[in-house]
């Protein structure tokens, strides 16, 4: 009598999509979780670049008796703009005034036969918080384009209310009755700001604050 082959043991075609499933259940879970951990991080590192910013800017006060400010400063205001491409050059003034690099060719030529003023922040101007021209290199005037935030996105540097607080004291020298103009910048002295990853500002109409998700020194 002959004995029967033994059946080869195999997944079915339901064992065999429950096992997919199961895979893109968990990669997906990984991504997930791998994302948050990447965006924290991410929002911590900028803190942290908006504290030594900040800093640059008081020891830069300590020299020349002001903040870093130019018309360009005092036009950009935080409460109105939440375009980061429209930060770009405002925070190209204040990458040069921190840096010492007035040519924004990427470095501070403190030996040049012209030197440079100092930097305020030693060592911090590293290629990840520069944006630069990729068609052109170090050394070449211009090349600097603004300070980057972890996101790719350009720092936010403003003197509005500022501007609006010195405004405010001439005119009481004039008149004691002046009053001061509201909502112009959040800070009297200087704003600096991440829009925390996002690259536009909501669309009109839209429920929220754009800025509850930035990283910011107010």
């Amino acid at each position: 009598m002959t004995s029967l082959p033994a059946r080869r043991a195999a997944f079915t075609l339901i064992e065999m999509l429950v096992v997919m499933v199961v895979i893109a259940i968990l990669a997906s879970i990984v991504l997930s979780v791998a994302g948050l951990v990447q965006n924290k991080a991410a929002r911590a590192r900028a803190e942290a670049e908006i504290k030594a910013l900040s800093g640059g800017c008081d020891a830069y006060k300590a020299d020349h008796g002001s903040f870093p400010q130019d018309t360009t400063t005092d036009a950009l205001d935080p409460r109105t703009t939440g375009t980061p491409t429209s930060y770009e050059e405002a925070s190209l003034f204040l990458y040069k005034q921190l840096s010492g690099d007035l040519d924004a060719n990427g470095r501070n030529d403190t030996a040049a036969s012209t030197p440079e003023p100092k930097s305020y922040i030693s060592d911090f101007f590293k290629p990840n918080i520069l944006s630069v021209k990729s068609s052109s290199g170090v050394g070449t005037a211009g090349y600097v384009r603004f300070l980057k935030d972890p996101w790719g996105n350009t720092y936010g540097y403003s003197t509005k209310g500022a501007a609006a607080e010195q405004k405010f004291r001439a005119a009481v020298l004039a008149n004691p009755a002046a009053t001061r103009e509201k909502d112009q910048g959040y800070n009297p002295t200087f704003d600096v700001w991440s829009t925390g990853g996002k690259s536009t500002p909501p669309s009109p109409g839209v429920a929220g604050d754009v800025t509850s998700v930035w990283l910011k020194n107010w």
